[in-house]
């Protein structure tokens, strides 16, 4: 096994010529300096021979880029998330663009570091869907001058976003139901981010504005807490559930088949993010569909643009629609 690697003065050393001879053929500048073929040939040779890889770094020194963007996001465990990296480093990749993926967990401190982290090698751009508030993020982006470019959860008004209008969605949401509710009882999970508070609020206002009655309850990973926060509500005469993300819609499902309560009969349910189980359960689950494709497809051309062109404007905000998916259950 090697212990040391190969550099531009070993294969020169090799062969007896001068570094920056093998620097200019390995950087196919060889007829350019008027190397003969056979030269260039036998240093081409010598490199394969002694495993020679370039430094990425000095290469990306000497052409100022690296070619290279972050992408940060929250939960890749998330199948949401796991789709939007997917096609965000698909696209990327096409444009000629390596990517840097971390994954949060959504923790502000551990966040914030591996953003250094990123910037400290020197890529030339970041995607971000943010754990923080936006204000905690600003002085690390501050420490450096690459483009950013939001995506999911807003930044400010400032910095590029793609993403959906929660406020919007909730509305097209809780007037989905085929009958007005008499209570909605919107549920979400204990990790309260960016969206999912907005969330909260629209859906609160947008009851307010049909003149139903709202409760919002945050589940635990206790299935058991669950039942009876479930049972609870039931007996409060909520005919209508909402799940405010798709960490909690399961546990809403095995609730109420535990409690015996049928879908779309005694309480009607919808789910704010779509998932690809709804349409083989059985009743089949109405969601709003995020356009996730669309979503990273767009920030990752965003991004692209903004690096071909650094004299265009950032605060660009692309607003998306989302599809009500409407099946068996509300």
């Amino acid at each position: 096994m090697k212990t040391k690697r190969t550099s531009l003065n070993d294969i020169a050393k090799a062969l007896s010529v001068s570094k920056a001879t093998v620097s200019f053929v390995l950087n196919d500048k060889g007829d350019q300096f008027n190397i003969s073929k056979k030269k260039q040939e036998l240093i081409r040779s010598k490199a394969k021979e002694l495993s020679y890889v370039p430094n990425f770094f000095a290469k990306s020194l000497r052409q100022g880029s690296t070619k290279t963007i972050g992408l940060v996001l929250p939960d890749i465990s998330n199948p949401f998330y796991g789709e939007l990296c997917k096609t965000i480093q698909q696209t990327l990749f096409d444009a000629g663009y390596s990517t840097y993926i971390i994954n949060s967990n959504d923790d502000k401190e551990q966040e914030t570091t591996l953003m250094r982290g990123l910037i400290q090698r020197c890529i030339d751009g970041m995607i971000i869907v943010p754990s923080n508030d936006i204000k905690e993020i600003i002085p690390v982006l501050h420490e450096t001058h690459i483009p950013v470019v939001f995506t999911d959860r807003p930044g400010d008004d400032l910095t590029d976003f793609i993403g959906i209008d929660n406020k919007k969605e909730a509305e097209k949401l809780v007037n989905s139901f085929k009958n007005k509710p008499k209570k909605i009882t919107a549920f979400a999970s204990e990790e309260l981010d960016a969206n999912l508070k907005l969330r909260i609020d629209e859906i609160q206002e947008a009851c307010k504005k049909m003149k139903v009655n709202c409760e919002v309850i945050t589940l635990t990973k206790n299935q058991k807490d669950s039942d009876k926060i479930i049972q609870e509500q039931l007996k409060k005469g909520s005919d209508a559930f909402v799940s405010l993300n798709s960490r909690v819609i399961f546990k809403i499902v095995s609730s109420l088949h535990t409690l015996q309560a049928k879908i779309g009969t005694d309480v009607k349910l919808i789910s704010f993010d779509d998932h690809e189980a709804f349409t083989y359960m059985s009743p089949s689950i109405s969601a709003i569909q995020q356009p996730v494709l669309d979503i990273a497809i767009q920030a990752a051309e965003r991004m692209v643009e903004r690096l071909a062109d650094d004299s265009l404007p950032s605060g660009k905000q692309i607003v998306l629609d989302c599809e009500f998916k409407a099946r068996e259950s509300h």
